[in-house]
């Protein structure tokens, strides 16, 4: 018998295009386990990354989503502006970069002090 309120696990929602390079991907995930916090990984047919990371950030139910295509890594919160991301920054950051703006949504949702970034 299904249930009528199906329970959501909380989980950051980490949504990317097609185009987005995989290791860059795999290092914000990274941020996110030294940080404990669970996510989802998804990709989406088409959209930028400040599209995927406001849509990530809306459906999560920590209000906390990173986007992510060839040029940009964004991490969105769902009480901002959907064009005033909490970070945006180049794809081509590295993965140190890439990996400190996955522990920042993580942190985010612990409420802890976030690592400084490189806001090219």
């Amino acid at each position: 018998m299904p249930m009528a309120h199906e329970i959501k696990k909380p989980l950051i929602h980490f949504f990317f295009a097609p185009n987005a390079d995989r290791r860059v991907v795999r290092e914000v995930e990274l941020g996110m386990e030294e940080e404990g916090i669970p996510w989802k990984l998804e990709q989406h047919e088409s959209g930028t990354a400040l599209a995927l990371a406001w849509e990530a950030a809306k459906s999560s139910n920590l209000e906390v989503g990173i986007g992510a295509d060839s040029q940009w890594l964004i991490l969105h919160y769902n009480k901002l502006e959907e064009d005033q991301p909490l970070f945006r920054i180049s794809a081509q950051s590295g993965p140190v970069q890439a990996r400190a703006l996955g522990a920042n949504a993580a942190r985010l949702v612990k409420k802890l002090p976030l690592k400084a970034l490189d806001r090219r």
